[in-house]
Order: C-alpha cells, then structure tokens, then sequence
C-alpha cells in the first residue's frame, strides 16, 4: 500500500522496485522489468521520488512503481555553472552542495522536499522572475525509454521526447540524471508592499520588470481574511545586496519556523485566526524579515506549514492565468469560493514566464501562477464539494485563457483537460507511438487517455 502527498490515495501496487545509485545499476535493474512488462507478463510501471503529487500521478493499482530516490548522486561544474544530478536527489540535498560552491538553483519550488525528476516531470517553477519552468535550466538528461535502451534528450538531440519527458508525468521513459543550470547565491534584501489585488499586475510590472529592476526572486499572497478576502495583496520583492553575487553564504532556514507554523495552522477553522494572520503578514513581517541568502530562502520543508491532522487534509490547486487578466479571475474565483463551502487558507501568486520547450506547456505566454492551499475535511461530503469547486475554478482559468496545473487532485473532466491543454491529444498520440506497449503508465494517464 502507498499513498501520495493528498493522504486520499491509499493505492495497493503489486511491488516497488528500488532504482540503482548510478546510471548503469539503474538500467539493469529495470531494464529486465520493461521487457516482462511489454511482453504481458508483469502490470505497468509508474516512476516515483518522493510522491509529493496529490492525485496518484506517482501510483498505480496493481502496478509496479519504480523508487528512484537511490539515483541521488551530485556532481557540480564550477567552471560550467552545471550541475550533474540523478533523478532522485532531492533539492535538499543539491542545495548544500551548490552553497559551498557559491551556486544555488536557477528554478527550483519554493520547498526543498522534491525529487529532480518529480521537478522535472511536472514542470516545477518558484519564486525566481523572469524565469520559465524549470525546462528552459536543462541542458540534457539521459532516459531510460520503454525499449531498455538508454538516450540522451537535449534540446538538439531526441529533441521530441526532450519535449515530452520534461512535463510529461513519468509517462515517456525513466530520467536518470539530468544536467541543470545552476545561478550564483547571494544576499537577498527583502522589500514588502501592500497592494490592491486589482492593481497587483500593474504594481509587479513596475517594480519587477521595469529596466533597471534588480529583483531576482519574488512572490506574492492574496488574503484570505475574511474582511478582505481576496481583495488586498502583499508582494514581496527580493534583490541581491551588493558584493555578495557568488560568495560562499551560510545556509540557514528561513527563522521562526515554530512561530510560522502556529500563526498559519492555527488559523485553519478560524476567520479571526485568518484574520490575525493577515495582520501579521501584512504589519508585523516586514519588521521581522532580513537578509537571507538565495539558498536560505529556498532551503525549507513543506511539513513546516503541513497538516498533521487525522481528519483533515491540505490541497493544493494551481491556476495560471494571464497575468493582466489576473483580477479579472481572482473575481470569478472569490465568488465561486463563497458559494462553494471550502476553507482556502492561502494563495501564493508566482511569475512564471513563458515557456517554448515542453509539449504540454502550461505557462504558453507569461502567467501567473495561483497557488491555493485548502483545507478539506476527509469526508465523501467535502470531497464532493472540492471536486464541483475545482471544476468551477478549472472553467474560470479557462475563461480568461489560462490553466490549471495537472499534480493535483484529477477532479477536471476529460472535456476541461483538452481545453486548458491543446496540446494533449498530440501528447497522447506520441506517447503511443514511443511506448506502444504502455509500459509506464499512472493514474493521471488512466483518467484521461483515452
């Protein structure tokens, strides 16, 4: 039995299959399976790190998964400003390493809990601007396709599964090592302002991307106060203080972690602990923020925020959305909250630019990224009311031609999946005729290949 990061999924596989620690031990390893699996004598594969998707896109029942957490070796070229990672490190395991050096990230999430290839495979993006996902910082990985045969994919070489693996949901061949982009670290100095939601774009614009702007990372949350609930936003910029480009900083976690977990959990259930919470966030963090390294910023778990609850679960949603059509969504999205009777206890707002290297491309001009963090009971009654929700917030992005992000829970229809995403058909189709035995296969491809 295993489970993702929803805690809704229990799924019983047949067997895990633990990958290798280097390229050739994992081949051998799982070469032999592939070929039982297209020759009908075992079930199909799913790939997993550390099963951080939330709708069993790392699962399958009555199939094989594939752990590639041992594939975690770590190899950085200083003088390429490349690192060399296997598909199951986890960024908290990379970052280190890039720290000494004076590197950090170029993309990552805004957590260090992820596998490589689980960033990859999703198409992860974070707080860095002006920046696409994390496809435009590949320079090339090998994979591991249906046929047991080890490629390397770059964006002159196998260029068409380059496309398809890098978004693609373990669905085209194992990664195995990837080359990334790495961006030197730095001291960053954090500036807060407190916006309308319906002037936020406007204000980004002008602070992010005017000529002359130092801003390398930045982010934003909408609030979910009651008294202002969706309606008033803080973005918080950060720029790097002079002299500390590529230096060797100390690595630290973001402070108070203790402090942040009560203030947000305790606001859960609670309108005056969201609207204590706003307070605190708006008011009081930036006298309580200073200067953290790029590294430091990154370098923190989700379980600080996390929901330990028996009864209760966190559910994450994503909407992309153009970013001056912004408020105009976020309107469509506070009506369809009230009446909808879920408890959102955050919104996170990224700048995601467009992206011209994956098939299944969500960010297809520059975006927005809305992260919504609800809490739902683990009952049928609040699973039905987040799947109608869902599919309400889904035709929202969609009316002003945006998206939604696919390692959520699968409550889109067949119908909006094809809308928000043009380019699924052709994916299908592609991924018949590179894994004609259906070797890897998830639930996400169960629900909506047809």
């Amino acid at each position: 039995m295993l489970d993702d990061a929803s805690r809704l999924n229990p799924t019983a596989v047949r067997g895990v299959l633990f990958a290798g620690n280097s390229v050739e031990s994992t081949t051998q390893v799982v070469a032999p399976l592939l070929r039982r699996i297209a020759e009908g004598d075992d079930p199909p594969l799913a790939i997993a790190g550390v099963r951080h998707s939330m709708g069993r896109q790392s699962l399958l029942a009555g199939g094989w998964v594939l752990d590639t957490r041992p594939m975690n070796e770590i190899l950085l070229d200083s003088a390429a400003g490349v690192v060399r990672v296997g598909a199951g490190a986890t960024w908290r395991e990379i970052v280190p390493v890039l720290n000494a050096a004076g590197f950090a990230p170029k993309v990552m999430q805004s957590n260090h809990d992820f596998s490589v290839g689980g960033s990859l495979s999703v198409n992860c993006h974070g707080w860095h601007t002006n920046h696409p996902p994390i496809a435009a910082t590949v320079r090339s990985f090998r994979l591991l396709t249906a046929d047991g045969d080890v490629i390397t994919c770059s964006p002159t070489e196998n260029v068409e599964q380059f496309g398809l693996v890098l978004g693609g949901y373990g669905l085209f061949g194992v990664i195995l090592d990837v080359d990334l982009d790495v961006w030197p670290n730095a001291l960053y100095s954090p500036h807060f302002s407190t916006v309308r939601t319906r002037d936020y774009a406007t204000t980004f614009t002008e602070r992010v991307y005017a000529a002359g702007s130092a801003v390398e990372m930045a982010y934003g949350r909408l609030s979910v106060d009651p008294r202002s609930f969706l309606e008033e936003a803080i973005l918080v910029t950060f720029t790097p203080d002079p002299g500390t480009r590529g230096a060797a900083l100390p690595l630290t976690s973001p402070g108070m972690p203790q402090l942040q977990r009560a203030v947000f959990r305790n606001s859960a259930g609670s309108d005056v602990g969201k609207a204590l919470r706003w307070g605190v966030e708006r008011e009081m963090a930036p006298w309580l923020a200073g200067p953290l390294s790029r590294n430091s910023i990154l370098n923190e778990p989700v379980a600080v925020f996390a929901d330990h609850s028996p009864g209760t679960r966190d559910i994450l949603h994503e909407y992309f959305v153009p970013q001056q059509r912004l408020w105009e969504f976020v309107q469509k999205a506070r009506g369809i909250l009230e009446r909808g009777r879920v408890e959102l206890l955050n919104v996170t707002v990224r700048d995601v630019r467009q992206d011209h290297r994956t098939a299944l491309a969500y960010a297809r001009q520059d975006v927005f990224g809305l992260v919504m963090n609800f809490r739902q009971e683990d009952t049928s009654e609040a699973e039905d009311r987040m799947c109608s929700t869902t599919r309400q917030l889904i035709d929202a992005a969609i009316d002003v031609n945006g998206t939604f992000y696919l390692p959520y829970r699968l409550h889109g229809t067949d119908d909006q999946v094809r809308r928000a995403y043009p380019a699924w058909e052709r994916v299908v189709a592609a991924k018949r005729r590179h894994d004609p035995g259906e070797v890897f296969r998830n639930h996400l491809y169960n629900s909506y290949a047809r």
